[in-house]
C-alpha cells in the first residue's frame, strides 16, 4: 500500500472502523479545519478534524514551525439524532489554540478556554488530552481525543497528571464521552 499522507490515513482508519456509512456530516468550518466529520457509532457520535494534520502552525514570530502539527483533535459525544454546536466550537478553538501557539497537543496535555464547554452552564470548564481510545491510524498521524473535565478534575490534572486523572474516570466510562449532564 503505498504511503497515505495524515488526512488520507486518518479518513481511511475512521472508514475501517466505522464504514462509510456511519459518517452523518463533514462540516466545512473554514479557519483553521477544513472541517469536521462526525461519526455514529454504537452509544456514540465521534467527531474528528479535517486537515489539522497537515496543517504547519506559526511560531511566535509569525514564521512557519519547521513541520506540520501531526495530529488530529476528537470529542467522542453520547448517541445523539445530531451533534451540538458547541462539539464544533470545541474542536475548532482547540485546533486554533495549537495553531497559534506553534505546537501540536499531545497526550497528558491540558487546557482551560475559560468557560464552559458547551457554552452553556455545565460543569465542565476544561479538557485533558489523550490518544483516542477508538482510532489508531498507521504512520506518523495520531488521533487525540479532548474529553471535557470539571474545575476540581482539572486541578487534580495539575497535580497529579492528566493521565491519572483521565485513567480514574475512564473506570466510569472508558470512552470517556463528554456529557455536559454528569457536570
Amino acid at each position: 500500500m503505498p504511503d497515505q499522507g495524515p488526512p488520507d490515513a486518518v479518513r481511511a482508519a475512521f472508514a475501517a472502523h466505522y464504514g462509510d456509512g456511519a459518517r452523518i456530516a463533514a462540516a466545512d468550518r473554514g479557519g483553521a479545519l477544513r472541517g469536521i466529520a462526525v461519526h455514529r457509532g454504537e452509544g456514540l457520535l465521534h467527531l474528528v478534524t479535517i486537515g489539522l494534520a497537515a496543517r504547519v502552525p506559526q511560531g511566535r514570530d509569525g514564521a512557519p514551525d519547521a513541520g506540520p502539527l501531526g495530529h488530529e483533535l476528537t470529542v467522542l459525544l453520547p448517541a445523539a439524532d445530531e451533534p451540538p454546536a458547541w462539539a464544533f466550537s470545541l474542536l475548532d478553538g482547540a485546533a486554533r489554540t495549537a495553531l497559534s501557539v506553534g505546537r501540536p497537543f499531545h497526550a497528558g496535555a491540558r487546557m482551560a478556554p475559560g468557560g464552559a464547554v458547551d457554552g452553556a452552564g455545565s460543569g465542565l470548564v476544561a479538557v485533558g488530552v489523550r490518544a483516542d481510545p477508538v482510532i489508531d491510524p498507521p504512520g506518523p498521524v495520531e488521533v487525540l481525543q479532548l474529553v471535557s473535565v470539571t474545575a476540581g478534575e482539572y486541578l487534580l490534572m495539575q497535580r497529579v497528571g492528566t493521565a491519572l486523572v483521565l485513567d480514574r474516570l475512564a473506570v466510569r466510562d472508558p470512552l470517556l464521552r463528554t456529557d455536559p449532564s454528569r457536570a
